[in-house]
Order: structure tokens, then C-alpha cells, then sequence
């Protein structure tokens, strides 16, 4: 079975200070600059589909947080979630 994507909002999570788009369609173009954060976003929705998909499959009796988790360390290859995240202020000094 597979998913669709019908809506997504990140705030805060890398690059992306805020996204948020709830109309998608069948086919998506994604434009920017490089460095805009346009191969982070595809991670993130990304790690979302492969969450649901891999969500109470089988026996594991993991939450879809801990699933999601888990893909995101997984398909970002950080040590903590936290790494991702940047605080308010901190963004503007590293751009």
C-alpha cells in the first residue's frame, strides 16, 4: 500500500526555519538556490512516509514517535535529534 502526502509543517527543524504546505499534489516541484534546504526537506518527508509505513508492522510495538525517531537518526545520520534543531538566534549567525 502506499501514502500520500497531504500536508507537512516544520518549524525550527535544520535549515528550514518554517515550512508548511498542505497542498500537495501527484507531482511536486521543489525549487531553490543550493544550501536553501530543498534535499533536507525531501529527507524529512521522507522519514515521515517510511514512519507510517514501517508503523505497527509485525510485532514491534514501538510508537510511530519512536519509529519516527528513529528513521530521522537513521536517514540524517546524527548522533541526537537535537543536532537538527536550531535555536532561535543561532540560525542567522551560521548563515
Amino acid at each position: 500500500m502506499g501514502y500520500k502526502i497531504t500536508q507537512a509543517r516544520l518549524k525550527n527543524f535544520g535549515i528550514l526555519g518554517e515550512f508548511s504546505n498542505n497542498r500537495f499534489s501527484n507531482i511536486n516541484l521543489i525549487i531553490g538556490e543550493n544550501g536553501t534546504g530543498k534535499t533536507f526537506l525531501l529527507k524529512a518527508l521522507y522519514s515521515a512516509v517510511r514512519s507510517v509505513e514501517e508503523y505497527r508492522r509485525g510485532d514491534d510495538i514501538k510508537t510511530i514517535s519512536e519509529v519516527l525517531s528513529e528513521k530521522l537518526r537513521w536517514t540524517f545520520q546524527v548522533e541526537k535529534l537535537g543536532d537538527m534543531v536550531f535555536k532561535i538566534g543561532e540560525r542567522c549567525s551560521e548563515l
